[in-house]
């Protein structure tokens, strides 16, 4: 393996998911095409789980903050229901006011760059949250039950 190789390898993450986790954790806000690629793969990774695990949980808010409205969207684990012919379950960005029944309103990878932001610092927050969910519904110790505690930090 050439050197460039080797330059690569450390600087592309192979779990994407779980180095956007680290980085969040260690309160980094990670930006770029690193970021996008991380984002995407989580949104995946979450579809999966999700899809397994059959779990809600209603996370933290990330509506913007200069406006005090973090609680205006929020990470919402469910069944999802886009529109008349996509469903699915996974983790979206909802609106989260009473009136809206936690409407989707963009996939994780689809927010804007300060909302992006917020959502990175979030994501500790939610994972720990959806691992207690998850665990309270009896499924921590399945393999997708693992994956999320791999994920909040808690192995």
């Amino acid at each position: 393996m050439s050197e460039t190789d080797q330059e690569k390898d450390r600087e592309t993450p192979e779990d994407l998911v779980l180095w956007l986790m680290r980085e969040a954790r260690a309160g980094n806000l990670p930006k770029g095409p690193e970021l996008d690629a991380a984002l995407t793969a989580l949104d995946e990774e979450m579809t999966r789980l999700a899809g397994t695990l059959k779990v809600e949980h209603l996370g933290p808010g990330v509506g913007m903050a200069d406006m005090k409205a973090e609680h205006v969207y929020r990470l919402v684990v469910r069944h999802h229901v886009w529109d008349t012919t996509t469903a699915g379950w996974g983790l979206k960005i909802c609106d989260g006011l009473d009136n809206n029944d936690l409407r989707p309103m963009w996939p994780v990878q689809g927010v804007g760059r300060l909302r992006r932001q917020q959502l990175v610092a979030a994501l500790p927050e939610f994972f720990r949250g959806y691992a207690a969910a998850v665990a309270a519904a009896g499924k921590a110790d399945t393999p997708a039950g693992r994956r999320v505690k791999e994920l909040a930090g808690l192995l």
